[in-house]
């Protein structure tokens, strides 16, 4: 099977989560557009995005607008030995076809 064709499940941190809520009550279309990126993302994690620097080390980022959002690719972050950057505590239980979700920045604040 080709991973291409494969689709990654998503997971969100409890901190993505609540930005998220915060982000519904404010700004529906903002939301919209987050949760489209996200099932992208999901559809096909590995497409012409790019690893985050410095303290989001270990975790990629998608922009959306002026939001970038930080995720982690579990299958990638178990080839490329990123365990200790990302810490997720549950990593043996998570399958590798997973996404985890783990922030929104906005604008300029990375």
């Amino acid at each position: 099977m080709n991973r291409s064709s494969v689709h990654f499940e998503p997971k969100y941190t409890p901190f993505f989560e609540g930005q998220l809520k915060k982000l519904q009550k404010k700004d529906k279309i903002r939301t919209k557009r987050i949760l489209k990126k996200v099932k992208d993302i999901c559809a096909s994690p590995y497409d012409d995005i790019k690893f985050a620097t410095g303290r989001y080390k270990g975790k990629r980022e998608a922009r959306v607008g002026n939001d970038r959002l930080l995720y982690i690719v579990c299958e990638q972050c178990r080839d490329l030995q990123h365990m200790n950057f990302n810490g997720c505590r549950e990593c043996n239980q998570i399958k590798d076809e997973t996404v985890i979700f783990v922030m929104i920045i906005k604008g300029h604040k990375y």
